[in-house]
């Protein structure tokens, strides 16, 4: 009796060891940490300077409104849209004279786009007094040196991707970069270098409708300083610099920046943002950083 009960006590403690081996050998350890997905890095400031570098160019060539700087002094046609009285010999004569216009027309391309621009626009010539020589002495008369504008006008519109709004805001002055020996006329034919200074705001504000197209916006201020366009050259911008502040939305990413831009010539410049350099094509966007 007492040999059964030997071997049962046996067998049971044989039945414990192994129950604790396999429990053992199965119990789960911690569990495994999750490897992170890595997240695509989104490049902001290229986003940034594309679309400041857009809307520059396009603001300075009146794509949005207001004056194109790369046409030299010629009086922008909707400054005498209301005013037919003013005649370029008129301007030439009284030089600090000017259209003071109230603006609201319709504009339509076909049926894809439409659009409607009201406000106020400036425009004033000025002139440098000179001396020329004669058999009885010297003559005074004044030579067209450069202008000053302003601008105020809103623009909204369908296009075949979506709805936009412009609003414009500049006040400028344009000096011939030379004018001795080299008299200035009114289309700028024979001075192809202007100096352009001063403040330019430009909101621009797309809504797209189609799935094809994003909506963006850009909101700027620009301050030019003695930015030198060569009107031969396609108004490419050959010196001086300016400064701005823009916030924007593109792709999906919002976005802020202050920052500088020198003008290099063949249409390169250089924007410095946050102490950093980017080398920028002004006609294609590109970015590269030094």
């Amino acid at each position: 009796m007492k040999s059964k009960i030997k071997i049962v006590l046996v067998l049971l403690a044989g039945l414990v060891l192994f129950y604790t081996a396999c429990k053992q050998e199965y119990t789960p350890g911690p569990k495994p940490v999750p490897v992170p997905v890595p997240v695509p890095v989104v490049d902001t400031i290229s986003i940034a300077i594309n679309q400041i570098t857009k809307n520059l160019m396009q603001t300075l060539s009146g794509t949005y409104g207001g004056v194109n700087i790369n046409k030299g002094l010629i009086l922008p046609d909707y400054t005498t849209r209301n005013n037919s009285k003013v005649t370029l010999k008129s301007l030439i004569e009284l030089c600090t004279f000017g259209p003071d216009t109230l603006l609201n027309y319709s504009t339509n391309v076909g049926d894809s786009i439409k659009s409607q621009t009201r406000g106020v626009a400036k425009f004033y010539f000025s002139c440098d007094t000179v001396k020329a020589p004669r058999v009885n002495g010297y003559a005074v008369f004044s030579v067209l040196n450069g202008y000053s504008a302003y601008d105020s006008l809103s623009t909204i519109g369908l296009a075949p991707k979506g709805a936009f709004d412009y609003e414009i805001k500049a006040f400028y002055t344009a000096k011939a970069v030379v004018t001795k020996d080299v008299p200035l006329t009114i289309n700028g034919s024979t001075n192809s270098l202007i100096s352009f200074s001063g403040g330019i705001q430009s909101f621009v504000d797309t809504s797209a409708t189609k799935k094809t197209a994003t909506s963006s916006s850009v909101h700027a201020y620009y301050t030019l300083t003695d930015v030198i366009v060569d009107i031969s050259k396609k108004g490419d911008m050959t010196g001086g610099s300016l400064t701005f502040s823009v916030i924007g939305e593109g792709n999906n990413v919002k976005w802020y920046y202050p920052g500088t831009i020198n003008f290099l010539g063949n249409h390169k410049a250089n924007i410095i943002i946050r102490n950093k350099t980017y080398n920028t094509d002004l006609l294609t966007g590109k970015v590269t950083t030094n």
